[in-house]
């Protein structure tokens, strides 16, 4: 891995790792990265959080619920004191990403800014919630598709902290953050992700590409519950949600490497894994991600040919059996879900019930995949 230092070494899948990457500009970036709950073959490895020392200093993301004290003992070990920094950046509001940040802004009175529909979808709406027991959830998780026992146990608390956070907020396009520093919005993982692009030598991508995974996208469906909450900036659902924005997203950022072909890539997962670096070629990465996706839109018209047609079936057949335990088939639900919006909206299945599907004997989503702007 170029331009690094290892401070703390932590353990084999980089739990505990402190790092400082020194830029050819100068600039340094500390990778600190806490722990996630996830595990078995769903595991993401820890979250990698970014302490940016720029003109403004800065921090990106804040780990999951209850790691906002472990984030500051990794800060203290790489050198750097809460007063340092002027900011949290958040990339997006999924709980592995903003969890700790209550009790990190808690400890040190941080300022917080993150995209506008952060904002927006942090807050509860009790009387447009879409169910009863969803009153006091955040308008970002009614479309949530765990079970009740792991919100319980992994949400509810984290919930109520972030209502009394003051955010500024940041638009969509591309920001400016400080100098020579921008904000990009590329939604489609989540709608308010954020990439953070250093000059013309770093980006911090968040989930919005992973190495060694592929970041779940969004479905097309989760707009009719937040609706009301967003539809006034964002009245059409493919500006924001769904595989498709999510591949164009991944195609504006596979021009930033074609045009920075040595460009250091800041994930916030599986950086360190195995007791390696997996370093991430943007364009070689997002290539590799666009046939992973028409690889899977495949698979489901070959099984949805098959007579298989729905989405249960699909996942049954389409992915191992030790991917669909606990709440891994939640996950696998999701994923094909958000591929079949898309082959339904290109013709190639169309929808004869609730979630279920034949095929029309056309593959046109390989040319609308082929010829993304």
């Amino acid at each position: 891995m170029k331009f690094q230092k290892i401070i703390e070494h932590g353990d084999s899948n980089g739990n505990g790792m402190v790092v400082r990457f020194h830029l050819p500009s100068g600039l340094d970036v500390f990778g600190l990265p806490t722990q996630n709950f996830y595990s078995g073959n769903w595991d993401l490895g820890p979250t990698w959080n970014y302490a940016v020392m720029a003109d403004t200093p800065f921090l990106v993301d804040a780990g999951r619920y209850g790691q906002g004290q472990h984030l500051l003992k990794l800060m203290e070990a790489g050198g750097i004191k809460p007063s340092d920094l002027r900011f949290v950046l958040i990339s997006h509001g999924h709980e592995d990403h903003d969890g700790g940040l209550a009790e990190l802004v808690g400890m040190t009175s941080l300022q917080v800014k993150a995209h506008a529909l952060y904002d927006l979808l942090i807050r509860q709406y009790p009387d447009m919630a879409p169910a009863d027991y969803k009153r006091h959830f955040p308008a970002k998780c009614w479309h949530c598709f765990m079970p009740e026992s792991f919100y319980t146990a992994n949400c509810l608390g984290y919930h109520r902290l972030l209502q009394d956070l003051e955010v500024e907020t940041i638009g969509s396009g591309t920001n400016p953050l400080c100098t020579d520093i921008v904000t990009c919005h590329l939604p489609g993982h989540s709608p308010d992700c954020l990439a953070v692009i250093l000059g013309e030598e770093a980006v911090i991508v968040g989930d919005i590409l992973l190495p060694q995974i592929t970041p779940w996208p969004t479905r097309l469906e989760m707009y009719g519950e937040i609706a009301g909450v967003v539809e006034s900036t964002f009245p059409e659902p493919a500006a924001i949600l769904g595989l498709h924005r999510y591949l164009v997203s991944l195609k504006e950022l596979r021009r930033l490497g074609m045009a920075h072909p040595d460009m250091q890539v800041f994930p916030a997962h599986r950086f360190y894994y195995d007791a390696q670096w997996n370093a991430v070629d943007l364009t070689q990465r997002i290539d590799e991600l666009f046939e992973h996706h028409v690889q899977r839109c495949d698979a489901i018209v070959d099984i949805v040919s098959r007579g298989h047609g729905t989405v249960e079936e699909i996942v049954q057949r389409h992915f191992e059996a030790s991917l669909l335990e606990g709440p891994g088939k939640y996950m696998a639900l999701n994923e094909i879900l958000s591929h079949c919006e898309l082959l339904v909206d290109q013709g190639d299945l169309v929808e004869t019930g609730r979630r279920q599907y034949e095929a029309s004997g056309t593959r046109q989503f390989e040319t609308l995949i082929s010829t993304l702007d």
